[in-house]
């Protein structure tokens, strides 16, 4: 619901120019990088559960926190904490996701998390469209993270792993196997990111086209990032996915941050589009070399 909002909320707030909005979005996807290779020790010495429950509200907290923020170094440090929480809430999520569930469920249950992601984007970018102006969406933004949370801390956890990891690690964050695939993914990440800025004008069709097309996509990816990993490296194959697709969503909002005019948005998508059908010849060759499973 927010991040769309950030370089309306931020001109009305601070009075800055929407193109000096875009070093946000970076600072967000530094965040969200930095977090990532301590993950797994996190997850292992304070439980899962208690990672997503805490990174939510914390998440929570730097929405809010963007209400009353009166410097730019404020906000960039806020907008770093808010990656970290995304990135530790959305590792130790997919991990959850496969541990509560069956074996043979496993791959079902990456992909409802994932399409369930979607969907919350989905919503949420139609609501910024529709109420982006109403002073209570920030509001209603937090209510849904600490909903989140709440029914987090409802969901019982009896398998407990990794136990033992090292403090830093690509495990449950970024499997190399997967990086033609998750290159792939960044471009085709990096088209809805283009249109997200033009969510608070009278052009939100085009953001919500560009992300229900990731949705109807995601399924299939999933699919083939499940066949590439080892059958403990799941859960790390599916973040990397996901790793791929936030990081083009966030470098696709600065860039359009930064060219704020519809046709240099709409010039970019298809050049990021034309990159992605380039690519995909090579990421299918790369598959079919390296998939473990069928």
């Amino acid at each position: 619901m927010q991040l769309p909002l950030l370089p309306m909320l931020l001109s009305w707030q601070m009075g800055m120019t929407q193109n000096e909005v875009s070093p946000l979005y970076l600072t967000i996807l530094v965040g969200l990088m930095a977090v990532g290779p301590l993950h797994a020790w996190l997850a292992d010495t304070y439980r899962r559960k208690h990672v997503v429950v805490l990174a939510t509200l914390g998440l929570m907290c730097c929405f809010l926190g963007m209400l009353w923020i009166e410097s730019f170094a404020t906000l960039l440090a806020i907008g770093f904490l808010g990656g970290a929480c995304y990135g530790m809430a959305i590792s130790a999520l997919i991990t959850i996701s496969i541990d509560i569930v069956n074996s043979e469920q496993r791959t079902l249950a990456n992909k409802v998390l994932t399409y369930a992601l979607c969907t919350g984007a989905l919503v949420g970018v139609a609501m910024g469209g529709l109420y982006g102006s109403d002073a209570w969406l920030p509001y209603v933004a937090a209510a849904c993270l600490m909903l989140s949370a709440l029914l987090v801390q409802s969901v019982y956890v009896a398998f407990r792993a990794p136990i033992g990891v090292s403090t830093f690690g690509l495990d449950r964050f970024f499997l190399p196997r997967t990086c033609l695939p998750t290159l792939l993914m960044l471009f085709i990440g990096l088209i809805p990111g283009l249109y997200l800025p033009w969510v608070a004008s009278s052009q939100i069709l085009f953001p919500l086209l560009s992300i229900l097309f990731l949705a109807l996509l995601i399924c299939p990816v999933i699919t083939v990032y499940v066949n590439l990993a080892e059958h403990c490296q799941r859960a790390t194959s599916v973040s990397s996915c996901l790793l791929g697709v936030m990081t083009g969503i966030l470098l696709g909002a600065c860039l359009s941050t930064v060219y704020l005019c519809m046709e240099c948005t709409h010039a970019m998508a298809a050049m990021v589009l034309g990159a992605a059908v380039i690519c995909f010849p090579f990421a299918f060759r790369y598959y079919r070399k390296h998939k473990v499973r069928d």
